[in-house]
């Protein structure tokens, strides 16, 4: 039985493409339906979160926010700009031990 399994390959996997305008609308019609859900579990749980105030406090999980999201870029520059702090610490104690 174990040798069926590792001999078994797996040669092609089709990719789901829509291919009939039908297609695309109901690929169209469960994206929204699933968006319509997160939003309305999310609804859920801050109106759960104001009733209950000794639950979360005043912070709400899904507090609004303006700010902008942090780009990829500036992540990267972020971690780079921490990480060469760090090891310029780190060369310094080195320094100072010997």
């Amino acid at each position: 039985m174990r040798k069926y399994f590792t001999n078994m390959v797996i040669s092609a996997v089709k990719p789901k493409v829509s291919k009939t305008s039908l297609d695309k609308a109901k690929s169209k019609l469960a994206i929204a339906i699933q968006k319509g859900k997160g939003s309305a579990a999310k609804l859920k749980q801050t109106l759960f979160e104001s009733k209950n105030p000794k639950f979360k406090g005043k912070d709400f999980t899904f507090k609004s926010s303006n700010k902008k999201s942090e780009s990829n870029k500036e992540a990267y520059k972020r971690i780079q700009k921490y990480n060469t702090k760090v090891i310029g610490k780190m060369f310094k104690k080195t320094l100072e031990k010997k």
